[in-house]
């Protein structure tokens, strides 16, 4: 996860020094499958990647209002020389000359907002070549070259054909118009600023198609490195849940067993020393059970290499008849029948067990005084149903609050296998609890 998060600041420096699009150009086109020598990883882990190709695109990377400045400015420009020459000679009305120069100011603010609004800057610089064709100083076939480029590049290929298309048919019948209005027309260059349009919208096309591409798999990586977030904080609330139910089966269970046999224990040390004695033992011996227990899930947890902690494996229905004899042992009158060949699967068993742990537990803390306390294990095929019934009141112990969450996890495992767990007070008095396990035969 280090490494990751390290990879992931380093992505975010280099897109802020040299810019999104061109960043994710230069590695997907320029590094090679191969990791090459000069991109190795350094003293902290972290890729280190070559630099940019060139000092100039590196510099346009990071400048790119300078570059719509001096785009601007190369139309800009020319228009007012050439505006200030036909002023001073004359060679136009005032009129006419004042009005191109007021259009050529507004076709430089479309050139220069030509990123984000393409299609005005086309329409804008269209529409003022199209009524000033016939002046041969006119600048706006620059301008129409540009836009025609701009819109092939920052909107769409569909979008760059309609302004070219529209483009011919407008200027085609601005020069007819105008060839059988004025005497003469000076420089009649539609078809020349037609074929170097064609070329421009070419060219926007291709890089336009590049960067739509390379934005595209920007925006992918970064939506897979969010879908690879959103897993591992899945994967490590799942992780604390399962924890959090292997804890509740160690720790409470064991010791609502081992408060009960003290208890008990207290009671008859009076009456029956022997009565008592054995079930100290028996806290002691469930004590054990339940630290071994607790060494094998803090193994798993800590996996170091030269420190390997003593693990025994999980409880299987084999021991399924201990299990009853120790919540016996603390006074519960528990009897255990099972029908069926239970599941071999080492899950299937686990749930089975725990499930079977968790409802004694909860008759022997809530439960008032039971006479009989039912164990039930049908298996028929892959379909396995766990039936825990006692007879007693339910009522809280005086020390003892239950929080909900071992149903929570009896339902949590049996899900695994299709299975549901049900619970609740019988019309008749005493409670059950019920787990279906559909597919426990299945092994997952």
């Amino acid at each position: 996860m280090a490494a990751t998060a390290g990879r992931a600041g380093l992505g975010r420096r280099l897109a802020h020094r040299w810019g999104h699009h061109d960043e994710a150009e230069r590695r997907l086109t320029e590094t090679p499958r191969s990791s090459p020598p000069h991109a190795s990883p350094g003293a902290d882990g972290e890729l280190r990647l070559p630099r940019p190709p060139g000092v100039i695109r590196s510099f346009w990377a990071r400048h790119l209002r300078t570059a719509d400045i001096l785009i601007t400015l190369i139309y800009a420009i020319p228009e007012a020389v050439a505006r200030i020459v036909t002023y001073v000679d004359g060679s136009l009305p005032p009129a006419f000359n004042t009005l191109e120069l007021l259009l050529g100011a507004v076709t430089a603010v479309a050139l220069y907002k030509r990123r984000t609004a393409p299609v005005t800057a086309v329409v804008i610089s269209l529409a003022v070549s199209a009524l000033f064709i016939w002046n041969a100083t006119g600048m706006a076939p620059i301008a129409l070259v540009i836009a025609l480029y701009s819109i092939a590049v920052h909107h769409s290929v569909r979008a760059a054909w309609i302004g070219l298309g529209t483009t011919a048919v407008v200027l085609t019948v601005s020069g007819i118009v105008t060839a059988g209005l004025i005497t003469d027309p000076g420089n009649d260059d539609v078809v020349s600023t037609l074929v170097i349009g064609l070329f421009a919208v070419l060219i926007g096309i291709n890089i336009g198609n590049r960067k739509r591409y390379i934005s595209a798999l920007v925006d992918r990586a970064g939506q897979l490195a969010r879908e690879r977030d959103q897993q591992a904080q899945l994967a490590a609330a799942s992780e604390r849940s399962r924890i959090a139910r292997e804890m509740h089966d160690i720790v409470a269970h064991s010791l609502s067993v081992m408060i009960r046999l003290a208890d008990g224990a207290e009671a008859m040390v009076e009456k029956d020393p022997e009565a008592s004695l054995a079930a100290i033992r028996n806290v002691g011996s469930t004590g054990r059970a339940s630290l071994a227990e607790m060494r094998r899930l803090l193994g798993v947890l800590r996996d170091e290499e030269n420190e390997i902690a003593e693990r025994t494996p999980q409880p299987t229905l084999e021991e399924l008849p201990q299990l009853v004899e120790s919540y016996q042992a603390a006074g519960l009158p528990a009897t255990l029948t099972v029908t069926g060949v239970p599941p071999t699967g080492q899950g299937a068993q686990i749930t089975i067990y725990r499930a079977v742990q968790e409802a004694l537990t909860n008759a022997l803390r809530y439960a008032r005084q039971p006479t009989r306390v039912d164990v039930l294990l049908e298996c028929v095929g892959a379909a396995v149903t766990v039936t825990v019934t006692d007879d007693g009141a339910p009522g809280v112990a005086a020390a003892s609050e239950g929080s909900g969450r071992g149903l929570i996890g009896m339902a949590e495992r049996a899900a695994l296998y299709g299975g549901n767990v049900t619970s609740g007070r019988l019309s008749g008095g005493g409670w059950r609890v019920r787990m279906t396990l559909p597919e426990a035969g299945e092994e997952l």
